[in-house]
């Protein structure tokens, strides 16, 4: 039947049979759509994983350059140039994934937001734009040729607007950063790879290339390259490349799994670029994080009598016998060695002042086998023993002002002061300013290094009342001009030892009699004569009395205080 000639209508059928087996090759089950938006799920929750261990190792990485950039620097500039590769590629890819979507959906962003076609809008991560793509939302996720036209170009092949080539040119330079820091010896753990021939001359030999097949590559340094495969019997090179392979009818969810996959890789390789740059750092270090001599003292003040001790060490290092050589004030060097967990105890028993030490721990470095010398310095003060002398029942602080107090021990300086309550402020060397709160005692604690040196305690009072006056009044008599130009009652302090202590009369009665015996008052509320008490003053005679009294004043502690004693003047 095979060889019977068909008739016009088998041709017709036979031919709707092969478009109709087309059309169900073509067609992509549901199934499958939703196991791409799993796995496009998986692997951007994979995406948060890494972008987080990168920003770590940066912040790491950040941190030894701040404690040696002599040492550090080149790794770190070179660390630096990564990191704007990566962002940069990961930026372009993050940005081509929403474009083709929109660019599929036929959506403007505002739209494509509003639809749901991402998962977050505005997402930045340290530094990073992403577009979270929710492919469950794409209506056009089993679309395969307008992506196809999107990303290999219309007709496909290189130089078309295809995006994909685009894409491979910076995936390609991204790679050559990452070779860069981790070095040539690692170029074939690096994935990315999008040349469809890459390595070395020996690497292409090692895998049947021959050496007519080589000299048609393009070569970059030591490494060949090329987007086309030369085996004999291929005539088609676009449908050799990388970009053929991976976006040439695939459907766009495929397409935004795959990219977000491109994201992953690039990732991965940026963390383990950044990993081998910071274990470069340390190739020639001892075999732990950090190494120093370190003197930890009990403390750093001492009364004479007492005993200085302290530790010196080499941090990290356990286990390990050591011996430092010291000199005390410059004196004779003597040498202590350490325990069994390489602490060595310092003591000395001196006299009052300052003593300065310098020392030396000598440790074998264990990849030279040299004795490394390790310096170390300290100091500590011995003070004279103190004495203090007080009248408890004088140890008064006063409200609304600032209180001197003294701190002393002869160091100055050393010394620290806190109180209970209140305000204590320094002002000098060992002076301060105590400005008491609302309790009724406050309590001055002494330190120094961490170690108490003593306390006070002092009762906390009100500012004492002051003293009301007149101007020109000698004895209860003034004329009746003076007492008109003294124009008010004021307040004053006397026999108090504080600076700046100040009252104003904030109101007071005014009592007078008139020639008919009547007795007139007057009130006001400030220390100011009223126009009432000036008319009274100017209408009076000789031997006519008046009275100041319940004189109000407010002082430095804002509280309002009526005086026990009015003022009584006579006009002569």
């Amino acid at each position: 039947m095979s060889g019977a000639k068909e008739t016009p209508r088998q041709k017709m059928i036979g031919m709707m049979y092969l478009v109709y087996t087309a059309l169900l090759a073509m067609n992509v089950s549901k199934d499958i759509l939703d196991a791409f938006d799993t796995v496009n799920n998986g692997v951007q929750t994979t995406n948060i994983t890494l972008s987080n261990q990168i920003n770590q190792k940066y912040a790491a990485f950040e941190e030894q350059y701040g404690l040696d950039k002599e040492k550090v620097g080149p790794y770190w500039e070179q660390a630096q140039a990564l990191r704007e590769e990566a962002t940069d590629l990961i930026n372009y890819v993050e940005a081509l994934k929403w474009d083709l979507v929109k660019k599929i959906e036929e959506k403007d962003a505002a739209t494509a937001l509003a639809d749901g076609l991402l998962k977050s809008a505005d997402t930045v991560r340290f530094g990073r734009k992403i577009y979270n793509v929710n492919t469950a939302k794409v209506k056009s996720r089993d679309n395969y040729n307008r992506p196809t036209e999107y990303m290999m170009g219309n007709p496909e092949g290189p130089g078309n607007g295809g995006k994909a080539y685009e894409l491979s040119e910076k995936i390609r330079r991204f790679r050559g950063e990452v070779i860069k820091a981790m070095g040539p010896e690692h170029i074939h753990e690096v994935g990315l790879i999008t040349d469809s021939i890459y390595g070395t001359k020996d690497y292409l030999t090692e895998n049947g290339y021959a050496e007519s097949q080589m000299k048609k590559l393009p070569l970059e340094g030591n490494y060949y390259g090329a987007k086309i495969s030369y085996y004999p019997g291929m005539t088609d090179p676009v449908q050799d490349s990388w970009e053929y392979h991976n976006f040439h009818h695939t459907v766009l969810v495929a397409d935004v799994t795959l990219l977000n996959k491109i994201i992953s890789e690039a990732e991965t390789a940026e963390l383990n670029a950044l990993t081998e740059l910071m274990s470069d750092i340390h190739a020639s270090d001892f075999t732990f994080d950090e190494i120093g001599a370190r003197v930890f003292a009990e403390s750093g003040y001492l009364l004479s009598g007492q005993t200085y001790r302290a530790q010196a060490m080499v941090t990290a290092w356990k286990n390990s016998q050591l011996t430092a050589r010291v000199k005390l004030d410059g004196g004779a060097e003597r040498e202590y060695t350490s325990n069994a967990q390489g602490v060595i105890p310092l003591e000395w028993n001196v006299g009052v002042g300052t003593h300065n030490y310098t020392g030396v721990i000598d440790m074998l470095d264990p990849s030279t086998n040299q004795i490394e010398e390790f310096p170390f310095s300290g100091s500590f003060t011995v003070a004279p023993p103190a004495v203090s002398v007080s009248a408890t029942k004088m140890n008064v602080v006063y409200r609304g002002i600032d209180n001197p107090i003294a701190v002393g021990g002869g160091v100055g300086g050393e010394i620290s002061a806190t109180a209970s309550s209140g305000m204590l402020n320094r002002t000098g060397n060992g002076t301060y300013n105590l400005r008491p709160g609302e309790a009724n005692e406050v309590t001055i604690n002494v330190s120094s290094g961490g170690s108490s040196l003593g306390s006070m305690k002092f009762r906390v009072k009100d500012l004492p009342k002051p003293e009301a006056l007149i101007r020109n009044v000698v004895n209860g008599l003034v004329s009746k001009s003076a007492l008109l130009a003294a124009n008010r009652v004021e307040a004053e302090m006397k026999d108090f030892d504080f600076d700046g202590v100040k009252y104003d009369v904030v109101g007071y009665t005014f009592r007078y009699k008139t020639k008919a015996g009547t007795t007139k008052e007057a009130k006001a509320n400030s220390g100011a004569f009223t126009d009432e008490i000036k008319n009274a003053i100017s209408g009076s005679n000789v031997g006519d009395t008046f009275l100041f009294t319940a004189i109000q004043v407010r002082g430095n502690d804002g509280k309002t205080k009526t005086l026990d004693t009015p003022i009584g003047v006579e006009i002569k």
